[in-house]
């Protein structure tokens, strides 16, 4: 059995090479099933933008928002630190023909430097930050109209709770930053933010399959040196695989506010 997992590396996991490659297929995967522009997400952001807006995409991925944006005229700045995200993004950039619209910046938020865009947002992301404070703040910085986040309702690592106990029995499974608690920490900073619930159908059928989930939970489990384990996480993954992939709702939350109130 390998040693505790802490949070610091545990999170190390999550944002490793191969959990980045598996979710990079399913965000390009989702980008193509799911029109962007016809989210509530994207709608939120672009009622704050003019015909030439500019707008800081804080963990941008494989770009699927950063991508509508530009096409619809506004000029993005496209914060992503994972190179296997940033492989995608490129390479939709120029498959668009819009590379002069999205700068691209290869760091984690916040960053060293000082940005400014009418809008500051950010899909999903803010729960692996250590320093979710730090986070906003750093959004409010840079934001001259409006800070947008999205972030779960719902666990998003429930899924994994049930796995977790067979591998570390003595040890608490990690879990996500969620709504519930994110919501209180604005206001303890003093940011009363409007908050719409979205409740939407998941189809897990792709990212839960045996092959896929894989090579992400040997990482997040840490347990890729044991070949007996590996065995033993297979069998559980088929044993489970018809139970895990059925469709069900999932809930998110779209936290908006303008900085400096």
């Amino acid at each position: 059995m390998s040693d505790a997992v802490t949070e610091e590396n545990w999170m190390s996991k999550v944002l490793s090479s191969p959990v980045m490659k598996t979710m990079a297929e399913n965000l390009n995967a989702s980008a193509i099933e799911t029109d962007p522009k016809s989210t509530p997400l994207f709608n939120a952001i672009i009622r704050y933008l003019g015909s030439e807006g500019t707008v800081i995409d804080i963990g941008a991925g494989v770009g699927r928002f950063a991508i509508p944006l530009a096409q619809e005229g506004m000029n993005v700045t496209a914060v992503e630190p994972s190179e296997e995200m940033r492989r995608h993004l490129l390479g939709s950039m120029e498959q668009n023909g819009i590379s002069s619209r999205i700068n691209v910046i290869p760091s984690p938020w916040p960053l060293d430097e000082d940005l400014h865009a009418d809008v500051a947002f950010s899909s999903f992301v803010i729960q692996f930050s250590p320093d979710p404070v730090k986070f906003i703040r750093a959004m409010e910085k840079s934001a001259n109209k409006r800070c947008i986040l999205a972030i779960h309702v719902d666990q998003p690592l429930g899924f994994l709770k049930d796995v977790w106990k067979v591998f570390h029995p003595s040890e608490t499974a990690p879990a996500m930053l969620t709504f519930s608690e994110l919501y209180p920490t604005l206001l303890n900073m003093g940011i009363i933010a409007d908050a719409t619930i979205i409740e939407e159908q998941f189809n897990p059928q792709r990212m839960m399959k045996p092959d896929r989930m894989i090579s992400m939970l040997v990482d997040l489990l840490n347990i890729k040196d044991s070949p007996q384990d590996v065995s033993k996480l297979k069998e559980i993954l088929v044993k489970h695989q018809q139970e895990a992939s059925q469709k069900r709702l999932f809930r998110t939350a779209i936290i908006s506010w303008q900085p400096g109130r």
